[in-house]
């Protein structure tokens, strides 16, 4: 075993793929998509490779995110050998118990979680994946009263955090997300917010495109993402309605399918809504965790 490389990011992804074809994981984007988000990745420190005759084996990459309550890491291994593969998860949360996180999660595939409870993890809760098809019918955006959609073209720089954040806060393992993170590369009028009449951010929805290998859902992807409403003005169909219109926009830039994740323990039931669109459960991750005083 020795520490990861830049370069392995080739067979770190050939990897995934791997995973993905058994079913122990859900997908896996595109390497110009992988190499921005990983991106300042420490990959010396913060991963581990497996040689074997043929090359790279097995992968373990650690990756951190910061919470209210402290840095929360994410262990993603890639491993066809059982005993090989808890090794990994173990170096993993050991990693991540030195580097002062509260907590570390391992994410796998409905039933792929053996080994993970003698390693002193715990199951925390589903995270759902839904699709849709975007080739027929589409439900019609219903607009709220005194509401109006506003889209990248006309928020000012700033907004898109602050209403994220303010949406999400009160959400499990929130993790604050700054203005270039969530609008930078994405197409303007894929971000949308619903602002009140005076002007008061109320809800966002945010879309882009992406393209999967070896992926069942019609190419390519619309992905909806960080759909939320800010606590006083839930409950009035904003969500619905800003959904509603983005896969609009996705199909006009070409999305044949279109996803969104969703907890699936969510105590806004954010699903049922995703459902009444159009949406269905797809597939289910299994999010395991181990706390650390």
């Amino acid at each position: 075993m020795r520490p990861g490389r830049e370069d392995d990011l080739f067979a770190v992804l050939e990897l995934w793929h791997a995973e993905v074809r058994a079913g122990r994981q859900d997908c896996v984007p595109g390497e110009a998509h992988m190499t921005k988000l990983l991106a300042g990745f420490d990959w010396g420190a913060r991963s581990r490779m497996v040689e074997g005759a043929n090359g790279v084996e097995a992968a373990v990459l650690v990756a951190g995110r910061p919470t209210p309550g402290g840095t929360v890491t994410q262990i993603s291994v890639a491993c066809e050998r059982p005993a090989l593969r808890n090794d990994l998860l173990r170096w993993g949360l050991d990693l991540s118990k030195a580097a002062g996180a509260v907590a570390a999660q391992v994410w796998s595939g409905r039933g792929y979680s053996d080994g993970l409870a003698e390693l002193g993890a715990h199951y925390v809760r589903p995270w759902w994946r839904m699709d849709m098809d975007l080739t027929g019918a589409l439900p019609n955006p219903q607009p709220v009263a005194g509401y109006v959609v506003r889209d990248g073209n006309q928020v000012a720089p700033g907004g898109w955090s602050e209403v994220h954040n303010r949406s999400f806060a009160d959400h499990w393992r929130f993790s604050p997300r700054y203005e270039a993170e969530l609008v930078t590369g994405r197409l303007p009028h894929l971000a949308l917010m619903a602002v009140t009449d005076k002007g008061g951010p109320a809800a966002v929805t945010l879309a882009h495109l992406e393209s999967y290998a070896e992926d069942a859902r019609p190419q390519p992807v619309g992905l909806v993402s960080s759909v939320g409403t800010v606590p006083e003005h839930r409950r009035r169909g904003l969500a619905t309605w800003l959904v509603a219109e983005a896969l609009r926009r996705l199909r006009k830039e070409g999305a044949a399918s279109a996803s969104l994740y969703v907890d699936g323990w969510n105590h806004t039931r954010a699903f049922d809504a995703y459902r009444k669109l159009g949406f269905e459960l797809s597939f289910e991750s299994e999010v395991w965790e181990a706390t650390f005083q």
